[in-house]
């Protein structure tokens, strides 16, 4: 759930900034477009005294003179499209990872159905305590004992599923890092 919540928050701030863009590119397209229609006017007084030749030179010499449309006024545009674009695929790939990391979920629960309770009870303890206990823990938890404890720890350990690290007289159980971090 804190990877959906960190995927809402990222596509809210890239769809907040690249719409910013969008407008900042908008603005600066008319701005330039009003540049150009107010330095394109002609004033009245003068188009009385003007001929007609001499109105179509005097357009003529503004439009060569006119404000051109420099590429960096697409900056803003070009981000925007960008950023979108990768706001998309991002989307698209993290719904895809969100999806693989359920399918992972489930088939570790579905395989841990295939453990006996107690065992199950163990990786369950294992799985609260971080992925590591002391051993001696275990044998505490109802309806174990030491002997019934080291005979389900042996079991899982042969299944490869825990193992034990030594440490002085007490053995510290650690669950497989990759079945941990798919079950936390």
């Amino acid at each position: 759930m804190a990877m959906n919540k960190d995927r809402k928050i990222i596509i809210g701030i890239g769809i907040t900034i690249s719409f910013i863009l969008l407008i900042i590119s908008i603005s600066l397209y008319f701005d330039y477009r009003h540049d150009i229609r107010k330095e394109s006017r002609l004033n009245p007084e003068d188009l009385e005294n003007l001929s007609v030749e001499e109105i179509i030179s005097l357009m003529e010499q503004r439009r060569a003179t006119e404000v051109k449309f420099h590429s960096y006024h697409l900056l803003p545009f070009i981000a925007f499209v960008g950023l979108f674009i990768g706001i998309l695929v991002y989307y698209i790939l993290s719904d895809k990872l969100i999806q693989k990391e359920h399918s992972l979920k489930n088939n570790a629960k579905i395989i841990l159905n295939f453990l006996k309770p107690e065992e199950r009870k163990v990786i369950e303890t294992l799985l609260e305590k971080g992925g590591s206990v002391q051993q001696y823990e275990l044998s505490h938890l109802p309806s174990l004992n030491k002997v019934k404890t080291h005979r389900i720890l042996l079991n899982l350990e042969q299944k490869g599923i825990i193992h034990k690290e030594k440490l002085g007289k007490i053995n510290k159980i650690v669950l497989n890092k990759e079945l941990y971090d798919v079950l936390k």
